[in-house]
């Protein structure tokens, strides 16, 4: 049995109930995990969500007052799951290099930031936030420990540098998640213990193949599944769209079990 969640990230206020609806139709009774930008920018030109092109000020998700209507009843119904996902989800281009957000955030207040706004979608969508996703899914060690002193897990990718505070547990982490990734070509799956927090990585959405050989790989080694994807990607990319569908399809024909990324970090 496995448990499989589905991680979509870049929810922000431009965001659009009926193309969330209509995009995740064919799985509605699947529960996402919603990862949340909740004062975003324009984030357009880096290639991350369509929707804020033209957005010169942060736009504060609890504005768009139908799309907090809605999650507030998904997650009453526990029919979906909120993740926080930076704060406006911007970019920085540093001597000709592009950083993202939690790359090129090392002020001093780091983690007061993060707190704020993990008070602020908790009170807004009467939830408790736990989870943090960071923008990109790239984040600096400050940011780590920014995010750990307000005790939250972790979803993303590991780099191939190692940023997480310097602990025997966390280089055995490093290097179960890289030896896995060199030897059998997939990331490490199951949720690791660091110091402080948890962390869960969430593949991509590769191709049905791939995906199935992640499935059943996890299926061997009695660990859960996440997939990162991206609502504007699957509503304006039919194919990726269908991959998707289909894989779940599979998967919950061999006997998957549909979850959040929350409950997995629990």
């Amino acid at each position: 049995m496995v448990k499989l969640a589905i991680r979509d990230d870049d929810m922000n206020y431009f965001t659009k109930v009926e193309d969330v609806e209509k995009t995740y139709d064919p799985i509605k009774d699947f529960p996402i995990s919603f990862a949340v930008i909740p004062a975003v920018t324009d984030v357009s030109t880096m290639g991350a969500c369509p929707d804020t092109r033209g957005n010169e000020i942060p736009r504060y998700v609890g504005d768009n007052y139908e799309l907090t209507a809605w999650l507030k009843d998904k997650l009453k119904n526990h029919q979906c799951d909120v993740l926080l996902h930076g704060i406006n989800h911007s970019y920085k281009i540093i001597n000709g290099k592009k950083y993202a957000e939690m790359e090129w955030r090392i002020n001093n207040d780091l983690a007061d930031e993060i707190g704020k706004w993990k008070k602020y979608l908790s009170l807004l969508l009467d939830y408790d936030v736990n989870c943090f996703v960071a923008p990109s899914n790239k984040i600096s060690k400050y940011g780590i420990l920014c995010m750990e002193r307000n005790n939250m897990n972790y979803s993303g990718i590991v780099p191939l540098g190692f940023n997480r505070p310097l602990t025997l547990r966390n280089l055995s982490n490093y290097f179960k998640r890289w030896y896995l990734r060199f030897v059998d070509r997939l990331p490490y799956p199951n949720v690791l213990q660091y110091s402080s927090h948890k962390e869960l990585n969430a593949c991509i959405l590769q191709n049905y193949d791939y995906l199935v050989e992640m499935f059943h790989y996890c299926e061997k080694v009695g660990s859960p599944m996440a997939i990162n994807v991206h609502y504007w990607h699957l509503r304006d990319f039919e194919k990726e769209r269908a991959t998707l569908f289909r894989f779940v399809d599979y998967a919950m024909n061999h006997g998957a079990v549909p979850t959040t990324i929350s409950d997995l970090l629990k």
